[in-house]
């Protein structure tokens, strides 16, 4: 009886495996098992009536991560696992009827999205929004996965404030909404822009700041020979010369009182005076 519920149980995942279907899930925890007697982290995932969807390390995905942990409790796609296509032991057990396991892999998915992508023209994608899951970072830039490619997402395009580091910006996994921006097709790219989607606070510049004012702000980075940059509002930043006093040491993260000189709305500059350190003893 059991048995026979557990089968009922498998027939929508055998189902998906006939029809190549594209499934998505949970990942509701990251285990240790041992196929082909090698072992390497699992991704598991939440299937229907209770079954566990279980891929293995080397079905999640193309490059290698230092750890699956970073994807647990995010929502990813995956197939049933088809060992013919992806060149495996022949005998390996999809469905573990016994223990309700499903052997799935996300590798199968990626590939097929991947395809769909690529097949449509330039004309369909190029300025469309879409939405990506974050899939690496660097310091200059974000990967997100859109439709199974990784796309391009630079520090420039990501907002219009000023960012040291895209690292720790986003957790592995994110979803993010952009545009897409540029695809170079000989390269497998695809840049994307997320402050494009946003509003550019130089358009109301004028509306909130004016010549002669003075106004509170954050010092953001030092160039030496040129001067201070001052963070007045997301996406503005004023450009100060060095005060004849100024507290010792870093200026980095300092609050700051400014008095606007200049304001340059077509390009985007407003220059001015550091007037004061607040809560600073000279």
């Amino acid at each position: 009886m059991n048995e026979a519920l557990t089968i009922n149980k498998m027939a929508r995942y055998e189902k998906a495996l006939k029809h190549k279907e594209i499934l998505s899930g949970r990942v509701s925890s990251i285990e240790e098992h041992m196929p082909y007697g090698q072992k390497m982290s699992c991704a598991i995932v939440e299937l229907d009536h209770g079954l566990k969807g279980m891929i293995y390390e080397s079905q999640f995905d193309s490059q290698q991560y230092r750890s699956l942990v970073g994807f647990v409790d995010h929502t990813i796609d995956f197939m049933v696992l088809d060992v013919k296509q992806q060149g495996l032991d022949a005998g390996l057990q999809v469905f573990d009827k016994e223990n309700g396991i499903v052997l799935l892999s996300r590798i199968q998915a990626l590939e097929v999205l991947r395809e769909n992508f690529w097949s449509l023209p330039d004309e369909e994608l190029i300025d469309h929004v879409v939405v990506g899951a974050v899939s690496g970072f660097e310091d200059r830039a974000i990967y997100l996965l859109v439709n199974g490619v990784d796309c391009y997402l630079s520090k420039k395009d990501y907002e219009y404030d000023w960012n040291e580091s895209m690292k720790k910006k986003l957790p592995l996994g994110a979803k993010v909404t952009v545009k897409i921006k540029e695809i170079d097709r000989d390269k497998g790219r695809v840049h994307v822009s997320r402050k494009e989607l946003m509003e550019n606070p130089w358009d109301r510049v004028h509306e909130n700041f004016g010549v002669g004012n003075f106004y509170s702000g954050k010092v953001i980075n030092e160039v030496q020979g040129t001067g201070l940059f001052v963070k007045v509002k997301p996406g503005i930043h004023a450009l100060c010369w060095f005060p004849n006093r100024r507290p010792e040491g870093s200026l980095l993260g300092k609050s700051v009182t400014v008095r606007v000189k200049s304001i340059n709305k077509d390009t985007q500059r407003m220059a001015g005076n550091i007037v004061s350190f607040p809560h600073e003893v000279y």
